[in-house]
């Protein structure tokens, strides 16, 4: 997947490398407002994702604002490429970490409003309990960074910072690998001997 993941935004980057940042967008906001949440809480929720969308496809009600929260936090993880980027969450200078803020603060404004829906509220609750123990374990949530403070809206999505893309080493790794890998498999095929059957 992370192959996957690279290659998809380096066809990306070519189209969208005029930055595309954090209040470029932020001129179409429209939708429902989602507080963005501190940086130290991003790395508590992100190992909550998975379980906060899959219990509200298991939620028996819907509503507008269910329906809106649900979208955007599935829609903006695409946006920004599944999470499958390297430190996007713990680096603050990922071209990553806007977008990441975007579908997690998502997710726990869905989470939240789960509780009040009948089918799955228990569980909600449970999982909010269990958010709010580890954030007061690991102190995260006293931990801000420069997009803590802006609301995100269900109505505009965050693309990655691609422009950011070239200072970011793990990224820029991350980007080059697979090219490194087809080089090296052409350069070794080229050097093996072809085998010959008898």
């Amino acid at each position: 997947m992370r192959l996957l993941f690279l290659l998809f935004g380096l066809a990306l980057m070519a189209g969208q490398a005029e930055a595309h940042g954090r209040r470029a967008a932020s001129a179409n906001a429209t939708g429902l407002a989602i507080p963005s949440m501190s940086h130290g809480a991003l790395l508590v929720l992100d190992d909550h994702y998975t379980a906060i969308l899959s219990l509200a496809d298991r939620a028996k009600e819907s509503d507008p604002v269910f329906r809106k929260l649900r979208n955007h936090a599935r829609i903006q993880n695409y946006y920004c490429l599944w999470g499958f980027a390297p430190r996007a969450i713990e680096d603050e200078a990922s071209p990553f970490n806007e977008c990441s803020h975007a579908y997690l603060s998502a997710a726990r404004m869905l989470l939240l409003h789960m509780r009040d829906m009948p089918s799955v509220r228990a569980e909600a609750n449970d999982m909010v309990s269990a958010v709010d123990a580890e954030m007061v374990r690991r102190g995260s949530a006293l931990i801000q960074c420069e997009y803590s403070a802006d609301p995100f809206y269900t109505g505009d999505f965050i693309t990655p910072h691609w422009e950011k893309l070239v200072e970011h080493r793990p990224s820029l790794i991350a980007a080059l690998s697979p090219f490194v890998l087809v080089l090296g498999f052409a350069f070794l095929r080229r050097r093996l001997p072809l085998r010959q059957d008898i």
